[in-house]
């Protein structure tokens, strides 16, 4: 049953008289017409220590019994940023993992909008973005959590880790794009420490299975893949956090379920958490089409073939870390290239960054069918992956290999299952490799004497 619901708010305390302004506005909508909600906290006029209870914020109070932690509570709490931080306020919210906990709805959550958001109510598009630094410039060992769309006890649809690393600040992202519910894992950047970064979540919940689209933007970048929300998930798994129901998401949650004592009183540094739903169109998709022709139609054994293989990206935003390759048949190998590309076994890949909205890129491959191939037909795949960022410490040597997952995600068995990175298309292009003209036998000339 759809709620009927008749106000929409927004909230906004930056500057209050009484420590909280709320504007109300009474508009007069038919039982289920979409209402835009919007909730932002910026923690500037709330109260230092503890977040729960202030602004619709809610974490485990005291005597909730968090492991290690003294007073049973997670390590978090409202802090003064000294106006330090740039694009800050005065105050942020501070959270780390030195207390830890596997249990969902007495986790840290943000303020909620009233209207939900769900493929089967009036909103069904969600944004949210949350901006975060670390407490320190130095490496924090063990520091690691995660953000999720939630309906505010624990009911998550989507997922960003931030995992604290030699290197930087790994960030990743978790879907199920298979019906089967298994996760695959995504490397989507490594951030600088000490420095303020913002991370945007855009998401339409679309009506039936396997449709949703999720997009993930850092730092007013998207990061140039369509992903999908853990629907795939939740379904294949009856008895998952939400019973197999999806749950309407209202908020965000900042789960910390692996314990790192050394981090406590540090960790990261919270501010400008924005969550809105509506009716809206949702995010752009993805349309990167792939083309593959060949130079020849046949070709004799120990001949050449070549093959040249082209991606275009007919979307609206520009398409990031695209890996695309060429499968190289068994009857043939790689002669030659006029790009420089990868050797991943028997493949040879293209690496794109970036690819601008209405461009396209190519390479041409040279290869040389065996001597002894048997006549027929070859089908020579080319496909376009998802590839990790370059330099992610959490990146799979090949994107058809699967990062572990992180210790939060839940499976639908033990350990939770993460499935490969498949591609986004796939193309082939066909050759029919023929007999080996043979020479007719011609008697010698006859030999003529005197």
């Amino acid at each position: 049953m759809r709620r009927c619901r008749s106000v929409a708010r927004s909230v906004l305390p930056r500057k209050t008289i009484t420590g909280l302004f709320v504007l109300v506005s009474i508009v007069l909508l038919p039982c289920g017409a979409a209402l835009a909600d919007t909730v932002t906290s910026n923690f500037d006029d709330f109260s230092l220590g503890t977040v729960n209870g202030q602004f619709g914020w809610t974490s485990a109070p005291p005597g909730s019994g968090i492991p290690g932690s003294p007073t049973g509570e997670f390590d978090q709490a409202v802090v003064s940023t000294g106006g330090k931080v740039p694009a800050f306020g005065r105050q942020a919210l501070r959270i780390s993992n030195a207390y830890a906990s596997g249990t969902f709805a007495n986790q840290t959550f943000s303020a909620r909008v009233q209207d939900p958001a769900a493929e089967n109510l009036p909103n069904t598009e969600y944004v949210a973005q949350f901006s975060f630094t670390t407490t320190t410039p130095d490496f924090q060992n063990g520091l690691d959590m995660s953000i999720s769309p939630d309906n505010g006890v624990g009911g998550r649809m989507s997922w960003v880790g931030l995992r604290d690393t030699t290197d930087g600040i790994a960030v990743t992202f978790n879907d199920s794009p298979g019906v089967d519910g298994a996760f695959v894992v995504h490397p989507l950047a490594l951030l600088a420490r000490g420095v303020s970064h913002t991370i945007k979540f855009w998401i339409k919940f679309n009506p039936g299975p396997d449709n949703d689209l999720v997009r993930i933007s850092i730092d007013g970048k998207d990061t140039g893949q369509c992903f999908t929300t853990w629907e795939n998930f939740i379904r294949a798994n009856p008895d998952g956090e939400t019973g197999a129901v999806l749950p309407d998401i209202n908020s965000l949650q900042f789960r910390t379920s692996v314990a790192a004592l050394n981090v406590a009183g540090g960790g990261f540094l919270f501010d400008n958490v924005t969550v809105t739903t509506n009716n809206g169109p949702g995010p752009p998709g993805c349309d990167v089409p792939i083309e593959k022709t060949a130079g020849t139609h046949t070709v004799r054994p120990g001949g050449l073939a070549g093959y040249r293989i082209t991606v275009h990206n007919r979307g609206r935003l520009s398409a990031r870390n695209l890996l695309v390759c060429d499968h190289i048949p068994r009857e043939m190998r790689f002669v030659s290239a006029d790009r420089k590309l990868l050797h991943l076994g028997r493949r040879r890949c293209l690496a794109i960054a970036r690819l601008a909205p209405g461009k396209r890129d190519s390479f041409h491959l040279v290869l040389r069918v065996n001597a002894n191939a048997t006549p027929g037909t070859v089908d020579n795949i080319a496909d376009e992956t998802p590839e990790q960022p370059p330099g992610s410490p959490l990146a799979p040597a090949s994107p058809l290999v699967p990062t572990t997952p992180p210790a939060d995600v839940p499976g639908n068995g033990f350990p939770p299952r993460v499935a490969p990175i498949t591609p986004i298309k796939k193309v082939k292009a066909i050759v029919r490799i023929v007999k080996k003209r043979v020479r007719p036998h011609r008697p010698p000339p006859p030999i003529v004497t005197g």
